[in-house]
């Protein structure tokens, strides 16, 4: 039974459900598809989806049970793809009355509208101006799939008068339900074609085509036979019209022109965002306020009959940002796909800008290769977006006897999969670490010597999971390098050119510093494992209070890992830092906290006894948020290269580097070098890190927000920073039932399996 204390609607048709994933969370509402068996106790009205053919079943259905008829519809800040292509739109419109786009009727919008006139104040306009704002700069529209618009200068191949250069004609499809709603036929757009080309005698006209090729001025993306016809039956030359063919960002042309002529296209209202003089052809819903050219229209009877409801409603013209106000922000309902949750229009803006970028990022066709079979539902929950192509090859599966096999196996994959790619400009390559990324640019470079494709060397995110990677628990966050990978010092990397080249706006440096305090709120770290220890901390203070001196807490790492082997450090194992500290520090406290996967018996990295009494105490299964708490001023942090010395920085301590990390050489950690290891190289890299000192703020936001990509188990799309940590914190995610917890065990147990055999070899 549903809860009567909610909103609940009953839909006549499963499609508007199955299409609209979202359209519960963004309307808090229970909404059902109708059958004999369905409770209507509860429901307040029937849903119909726009003007569309299942409306006729919605209506007969709303009559049969009476029941009001609402409409819903895509709001105006939708997806990164059209309605057909996704099923995630994360904005919605509801309609009581009627529908923003037929003004044959009256419709909620209308009414929000005067209703935002009679309650405006100051804040409410600096909130449209700030949105507004952002919605331009950031280029968004109702799909947002590109960044694109072509440079009309060029194309228009004739000199043009400075004062008006370029005019744009709005093509639409024939029969949209938006053209009827404004009282317009197809007529309509041959006369604005008309009267563009005639009131601009000196200016470029162009059409932007529909992206399906079928508009009524356009067929094909061509100037369709009854537009010809009309314009030569007015004596008006079509050499002057220019067509847009391509898909284009529709903010990013309409910045290029002077003039927009529409009849009923949302693209006019985002012309008056810029300031540009719009003539509408249509009585569309953001006519008739003094805001647009409405000559054309001004003695049709819907005009008339509009204005004349207007004048009920209230005696002002709204402007734009009334506008703007009661359609983005009253009439319309948001949910984010990431999260799935309900949201407000500033997260929808974020998450359509952060997606629609990193789509262009791996636009083409990517390649996942020799990509572990556990690790593709989550690779591609990070790059398979609607506009690229993946295509995911597993590593073939390796026996430990069977070593002669699997090497023919993989040359067989090769063969098909490589050797017709390296000649295709077209694709590129992701892999799952360093290591690979040679591999794969060794093979490619065997069979085309001109080597122009991208690899992305593909590594857990610094904000990992609520377990060990180890395990085979999905992380929540990765990073994508085409340059070098963040933990290999010998080259650059995509982060430390972030890093060298940063440079943070007002509102970028408040962000960081609003994410330092969730960090240091949640304690959160890469892997969130360990817990509490009272007995470990009384310990620690014990010795606190008899030795009265600084502590230095040693972190240990996974000896084996690339992010140690490439750290062109002075020390290479966990004994020989832990022995190396105690040495300096003969009379101070010293820690030593293993590395997780270590302890759990998963890695590389046990230390020998007699390196361990080095240690004052051992940190066992204590969560390095814990451990970091225990330091203050006068205490330092010992890393050769871990993660946690980064989650030192960000607490304001003191971190000792024997490596050279991400984060070291940037002003902010101590960095030991020893001429005997590395040096030459060692410069090198301090070389290209030269640069005033980092700030806490440039290196958390280049570090979390700039470099990696977070992605949620049951979102669609990419993810914040912030989304994940009150994901992994605040426990809003799934939990995992019996099964699941039962094959992360037997996932486990096979790790330690294949450890122990490792090591036996």
């Amino acid at each position: 039974m549903q809860n009567p204390s909610s909103v609940s609607y009953l839909v006549a048709t499963k499609g508007i459900l199955h299409n609209n994933r979202l359209l519960t969370l963004a309307l808090k509402a229970n909404i059902s598809h109708y059958n004999s068996y369905s409770q209507s106790k509860y429901n307040q009205a029937v849903l119909a989806w726009g003007q569309k053919k299942s409306r006729q079943k919605a209506d007969k259905l709303a009559k049969q049970l009476n029941l009001p008829l609402y409409t819903v519809e895509d709001g105006f800040l939708r997806s990164l793809d059209s309605g057909t292509q996704s099923c995630y739109g994360a904005s919605f419109v509801l309609d009581k009355t009627g529908i923003y786009f037929d003004l044959n009727q009256s419709n909620d919008l209308q009414t929000m509208i005067f209703q935002t006139i009679k309650t405006w104040n100051e804040t409410k306009r600096q909130k449209s101006q700030y949105y507004i704002k952002k919605i331009i700069d950031k280029q968004l529209s109702k799909y947002n799939h590109t960044l694109f618009a072509p440079n009309l200068n060029e194309l228009s191949n004739e000199p043009l008068n400075d004062s008006c250069n370029h005019i744009l004609v709005v093509d639409q499809v024939s029969n949209d339900a938006s053209i009827a709603g404004a009282g317009a036929v197809d007529d309509n757009f041959y006369q604005m074609l008309s009267c563009a080309i005639k009131d601009n005698p000196q200016s470029a006209i162009w059409i932007k085509s529909h992206p399906a090729g079928k508009g009524i001025l356009t067929s094909n993306h061509q100037l369709s036979h009854r537009a010809k016809n009309h314009l030569k039956r007015d004596n008006i030359d079509d050499k002057k019209i220019h067509i847009i063919k391509q898909n284009v960002n529709p903010i990013a042309l309409l910045n290029q022109v002077d003039k927009v002529y529409t009849v009923s296209s949302h693209m006019g209202f985002e012309a008056l965002f810029l300031k540009k003089q719009v003539y509408c052809f249509g009585v569309n819903w953001y006519s008739g306020f003094g805001l647009t050219d409405d000559s054309f229209i001004l003695n049709k009877k819907l005009y008339q009959d509009t204005q004349l409801h207007y004048q009920k409603l209230g005696d002002k013209n709204p402007d734009i940002y009334q506008l703007f106000y009661a359609s983005y922000i009253q009439y319309s309902h948001y949910a984010n796909p990431a999260t799935q949750k309900p949201c407000d229009i500033d997260e929808v803006i974020e998450y359509l800008a952060l997606n629609r970028d990193t789509q262009i990022q791996f636009s083409g066709h990517l390649l996942a290769y020799q990509i572990s079979g556990w690790k593709k539902s989550f690779v591609k929950g990070f790059v398979d977006f609607p506009d690229n192509y993946l295509k995911i090859k597993s590593k073939k599966i390796k026996l430990f006897w069977c070593d002669d096999l699997y090497q023919k196996r993989t040359q067989k994959m090769d063969n098909k999969e490589l050797s017709f790619r390296a000649f295709d400009d077209n694709w590129n390559y992701i892999v799952w670490g360093q290591k690979n990324k040679k591999t794969l640019k060794q093979k490619l470079h065997q069979i085309n010597h001109k080597l122009s494709h991208k690899i992305f060397c593909m590594e857990d995110g610094f904000i990992r999971s609520n377990g060990l990677g180890a395990t085979l628990l999905e992380p929540v966050s990765v990073v994508l390098d085409d340059i070098g990978i963040y933990y290999d010092a010998n080259e650059p990397s995509k982060l430390e050119n972030i890093l060298v080249n940063i440079w943070l706006s007002d509102e970028q440096k408040e962000r960081a510093n609003k994410l330092k305090e969730s960090l240091l709120k949640n304690g959160v770290s890469k892997y969130n494992v360990g817990h509490n220890d009272q007995q470990f901390f009384e310990k620690i203070n014990q010795l606190k209070q008899q030795k009265n001196c600084s502590i230095h807490l040693v972190i240990g790492q996974v000896e084996d890992d690339a992010s140690v082997q490439n750290s062109l450090s002075c020390v290479q194992t966990n004994g020989e830092l832990l022995t190396k500290v105690r040495q300096i520090y003969p009379n101070d406290i010293v820690i030593y906290k293993p590395h997780p996967d270590v302890e759990a018996g998963l890695r590389v990295g046990e230390v020998a006894l007699d390196a361990l009494q080095c240690a004052d105490v051992i940190a066992q299964d204590i969560a390095i948020s814990e451990c970091l708490l225990l330091l203050g001023e006068r205490d330092k942090v010992h890393t050769i290269s871990s993660l946690s010395g980064f989650e030192a920085l960000v607490r304001g301590l003191n971190v000792v580097c024997y490596g050279l990390p991400f984060y070291a050489g940037f002003g902010l950690t101590e960095d030991i070098d020893d001429v005997k290891y590395n040096h030459t190289k060692r410069q090198a890299v301090f070389n290209r890190r030269k640069r005033s000192p980092l700030t806490i703020e440039e290196l958390i936001f280049a570090t979390l927000i700039d470099y990696p990509l977070y992605h949620l188990p049951h979102g669609y799309g990419l993810a914040t920073p912030e989304q994940t940590i009150e994901f992994l914190y605040k426990n809003d995610k799934p939990k995992q039932n019996f099964a699941q917890k039962s094959i992360r065990k037997v996932k486990t147990k096979f790790m330690q399996f294949r450890r122990y055999i490792t090591k036996k070899q």
